[in-house]
């Protein structure tokens, strides 16, 4: 994606994106790239393109994604999960930006950074819980 204000002003508050507005961008590009799928194969890119990108972003192994994918049934591997992340580097560093943003936020507010970093995964779940495409 490509937006007209960096990661940095993200994370120093200078400019608001939220996670709700990165998984909707998100969904417009898969959406332009993959024109001629239908709804339920745009979704399915998207969910990945996105496990990809947050993985990445949180700093979690892709091997932990592919061992996910495989049980809910999702055909990929190694070299295509981090085919995906190679080509949506600018995407996580956005995702890190909103994050490292959100989790500054709740420091800010008064929490530890162990409970900033909770506050942070509960906040994300429930993006998530709202938003399922």
């Amino acid at each position: 994606m490509n937006w007209d204000f960096t990661g940095a002003q993200v994370v120093k508050g200078e400019v608001s994106y939220s996670l709700e507005e990165f998984r909707k961008d998100l969904y417009a590009e898969v959406k332009e790239n993959f024109s001629d799928y239908d709804k339920k194969e745009l979704d399915g890119i998207y969910q990945l393109a996105y496990d990809v990108c947050y993985c990445t972003a949180s700093q979690h192994k892709l091997g932990e994604l592919l061992a996910h994918c495989k049980q809910m049934g999702v055909k990929a591997d190694l070299k295509f999960l981090m085919l995906i992340r190679d080509s949506n580097l600018n995407n996580i560093d956005m995702l890190k930006a909103i994050f490292a943003r959100k989790v500054s936020e709740f420091m800010d507010a008064g929490a530890s950074g162990d409970e900033a970093l909770k506050k942070l995964d509960e906040y994300h779940r429930q993006v998530l819980a709202a938003s399922e495409v």
